[in-house]
C-alpha cells in the first residue's frame, strides 16, 4: 500500500498578547506546544477486475464460447488475468492481464519472445505507455482440438505496471490488438498493486487450516465464483484450481486422452466419490489432478508446483496434496453443484 505523510511545520509558535506602556509587545505565558498532524494514508481504490479493462464488444469478435469470463491468477510473479473460455470449455480465446507486483516482467517477456521468431513477428510500438510491443505467432499445425494454432498479443509497461492483451487465434493482425492494449493501458491504476488477496467466498480462504499448513503464508490470491481459485505462497509455491464446463465433444475427447495417458503410464486412476473420475499425473514437475463428472460435463483441474524449481514443492507429500484436493473438490462441488 502506498502511503503519503503530510508535511509538519517545524519551530515553536509563540502566543503574543497585550502591550506595555512603550508599545512593545512582550510574550506572555508558556509557548504553545507544537502539534504534528497524524500521518494519513492515501485512499485505497477498489480492486481492479481485469475483466473490466475491456468492454465486451472489444473482444466479442474473437470469442466463440458463451461461457462467462472469469478472473484467475498466474505466477509468480503474480498476475491477475481475465480468461475467456473457448466454445469447448477448455482453453482461453482472449486473455487480459496485469502484474500485481512491480518487477521486470515486461522486459523479461520481450526477451523471451525474441529468442524464437521462426513462426512469429515481434514489433515495438511507440506512444503506448512507457514501452510496448506486439507479438504474433503462426503455428504450422493445430496441436489439439482445443489448442490454438497461434496467437497475437500486445504488452505495455507503465511505470512499475505491466499489462497485456492476448488473442489465441492465428492470423489476427497486430494492428487489431493495438487499440485493445491502448484501452487497457488507460485503465492502469495503483490499485493493481494494492490488493494482493482478492477471493470470492466460493474459494477456500488463504487461512484455511489445510491450505495454511501445506502452502504456508499465502502472499497473493485471486479467484472467481465461476469457479477459479489461485494462490501463491511467500516461498513461491503456486496452487491453481480451475473448474470447467466441457462441451459434449470436449468431454469425449478429454476422456479418450485420459484413457490413453493411463495406458501409457503418464497418469494413474485414483479413488473418487460416486459418479466422479479422478486422474493424477505421474510427472514430477508438479502435482496435477483431474476430476470429471460426466453427467454434468464438469471438470476440475488442480496444479501445485514450485515455480522457481519447476517441480513439486519440496516437503509436500502425496498425503498433503490429497488433503488439499479434498478441500478443493468440496469447494468446487459446492459452487457448481
Amino acid at each position: 500500500m502506498h502511503r503519503r505523510v503530510l508535511g509538519v511545520l517545524g519551530g515553536l509558535v509563540l502566543v503574543m498578547a497585550g502591550c506595555t506602556g512603550g508599545g512593545v509587545a512582550e510574550p506572555t505565558g508558556s509557548p504553545a506546544p507544537t502539534t504534528e498532524p497524524a500521518p494519513t494514508a492515501s485512499p485505497v481504490e477498489a480492486p481492479v477486475d481485469p475483466c473490466d479493462l475491456l468492454d465486451p464488444e472489444d473482444y466479442e469478435q474473437w470469442r466463440t464460447g458463451d461461457q462467462e469470463p472469469r478472473v484467475s491468477m498466474f505466477g509468480p510473479p503474480a498476475s491477475a488475468v481475465c480468461l475467456m473460455p473457448s466454445q469447448w470449455g477448455i482453453g482461453w480465446e482472449v486473455l487480459i492481464g496485469y502484474t500485481m507486483v512491480p518487477g521486470d516482467q515486461f522486459e523479461d517477456e520481450r526477451e523471451r519472445l525474441a529468442e524464437n521468431l521462426s513462426f512469429a513477428e515481434l514489433v515495438s510500438w511507440d506512444g503506448i505507455g512507457d514501452a510496448a510491443f506486439g507479438h504474433t505467432e503462426r503455428l504450422p499445425v493445430r496441436v489439439a482440438y482445443h489448442t490454438p494454432a497461434g496467437h497475437t498479443m500486445g504488452a505495455a509497461r507503465v511505470g512499475e505496471h505491466t499489462v497485456w492483451v492476448r488473442v489465441n487465434r492465428s492470423l489476427v493482425p497486430l494492428e487489431d490488438v493495438r487499440p485493445l492494449l491502448e484501452k487497457v493501458v488507460a485503465g492502469v491504476s495503483p490499485a493493481m498493486h494494492e490488493h494482493p488477496i482478492v477471493l470470492p467466498d466460493a474459494c477456500p480462504a488463504p487461512d484455511h487450516p489445510v491450505i495454511a499448513r501445506v502452502l504456508g503464508e499465502v502472499e497473493y490470491a485471486r479467484g472467481d465464483a465461476g469457479w477459479e481459485c489461485a494462490y501463491i505462497s511467500s516461498q513461491g509455491w503456486s496452487l491453481r484450481a480451475a473448474g470447467f464446463t466441457l462441451s459434449p465433444e470436449a468431454l469425449r475427447e478429454e476422456n479418450e486422452i485420459g484413457a490413453d495417458n493411463v495406458a501409457e503410464g503418464t497418469m494413474r486412476t485414483l479413488p473418487a466419490p460416486a459418479k466422479m473420475r479422478r486422474l493424477r499425473s505421474t510427472d514430477d514437475r508438479d502435482w496435477l489432478d483431474f476430476v470429471t463428472v460426466d453427467a454434468t460435463r464438469q471438470r476440475l483441474q488442480v496444479n501445485f508446483r514450485d515455480a522457481e524449481s519447476g517441480s513439486r514443492p519440496v516437503g509436500v507429500s502425496e498425503a498433503d496434496f490429497d488433503e488439499l484436493m479434498d478441500v478443493l473438490i468440496q469447494a468446487w462441488r459446492d459452487a457448481v453443484g
